[in-house]
């Protein structure tokens, strides 16, 4: 069970396409029914208990696969957890504030929290863009026994913080890609410090609410929709996780949700629907490229809190019994999500499903064939 505990809130060139260009495009995804089997066939390769892929076009158009069982709620209104896509919620509050000029995205992040070791050279984008140089507190060796010890309880961001500080920098401010969840605890912390509300409270009123994605929420709150989370093992069966406070994520990955509402979120994100579009313009600029880190998650590239795959834009995460995708085609207006809840030896199975699909479109398989809702 210790090793099942050990906490990892994860989340990782091709060119990313300008998404206001005109040009109408058909998504390079299969058929549903070529969708359904390479879910089926990676999922069970996986071991994984239930997952759900939700296909959506820009008409209300959409594919559903599901795979596995929920329980007594259906898959497509089942609760999973989001963890690492919270960072583009993250990432979308910064932008906003700075449309409102409450944050200068160059501002040190010294300006807004204390105690930040070389916090005065440590920008506000070099943490969206995993750039700071600041280690991970996910990786920290005291993080399991203090996990350990009461899963339950909600830890101080504090308390967090103070186990990446412990430890040295990995790069100087800005000059290496190194995917760190310590960035995005501060970020929530700038986010805490400006608007005077706690980072979730302000995902809440500034973008759940004016999206209506009703599902999303910090942690688990509607037992009879909430997904339980698997320990993936190659030896025997998934092994069941107990419940662990969401604090221990943070705006690094606390977030949960279903699927319809991660599928619109990520159209969200990849449009700017809730920032201004210069600041979207400066979203999908700062894309760069991952090859410092071998560790980092699966994407081509990474930029503002947001990272890309062969073109598409969106955001990945993996931790502690669950694994997700959300993908936006600026070109066709597609979107690809994916939940699943189980995590094994491989953190990166959404994004290598996600890969699949787009591989199968180019064997022969015909385009997709959606359903209206």
């Amino acid at each position: 069970m210790a090793a099942a505990l050990a906490l990892t809130v994860s989340g990782c060139s091709a060119p990313v396409t300008d998404p206001a260009a005109p040009e109408e495009v058909e998504p390079r995804l299969p058929a549903p029914q070529v969708v359904q089997e390479l879910v089926d066939e990676l999922l069970t390769e996986e071991g994984v208990p239930a997952g759900v892929v939700l296909i959506a076009g820009p008409d209300g158009d959409e594919t559903l696969v599901e795979f596995g069982s929920a329980g007594d709620a259906p898959l497509d209104e089942a609760v999973f957890a989001y963890r690492s896509i919270t960072k583009s919620f993250i990432g979308t509050l910064i932008l906003q504030l700075a449309d409102e000029n409450l944050v200068d995205l160059g501002a040190p992040v010294s300006d807004f929290v204390a105690g930040v070791p070389g916090g005065d050279a440590v920008t506000l984008t070099q943490l969206a863009t995993m750039r700071s140089g600041l280690p991970n507190y996910s990786a920290s060796p005291r993080l399991g026994p203090a996990l350990l010890a009461d899963p339950q309880a909600e830890p101080d961001v504090a308390t967090l913080l103070d186990l990446a500080f412990d430890e040295p920098a990995t790069a100087a401010p800005g000059e290496e890609y190194e995917y760190s969840n310590t960035n995005t605890l501060l970020l929530g912390e700038v986010i805490a410090e400006v608007t005077g509300m706690t980072w979730d409270a302000a995902v809440s009123e500034r973008v759940l609410r004016p999206l209506g994605l009703t599902s999303v929420s910090y942690g688990f709150k509607t037992p009879a929709h909430d997904q339980v989370g698997y320990q993936l093992q190659s030896y025997s069966a998934p092994e069941e996780l107990p419940s662990v406070a969401a604090g221990w994520f943070g705006a690094a990955g606390a977030l949960t949700g279903d699927i319809r509402d991660l599928a619109e979120w990520g159209r969200a994100l990849g449009t700017g629907a809730t920032i201004s579009s210069d600041s979207q313009a400066l979203r999908l600029s700062q894309f760069g490229s991952i090859d410092a880190d071998s560790a980092s998650p699966m994407y081509d590239s990474y930029g503002f809190a947001i990272g890309e795959i062969d073109g598409w834009v969106g955001h990945t995460g993996a931790g502690l019994g669950f694994q997700s995708l959300v993908m936006y085609d600026p070109l066709s207006e597609y979107v690809v999500a994916v939940l699943v809840n189980g995590t094994g030896e491989d953190q990166n199975l959404p994004a290598r499903l996600f890969t699949a699909l787009l591989s199968a479109s180019g064997d022969g398989s015909d385009d997709l064939v959606s359903t209206p809702r």
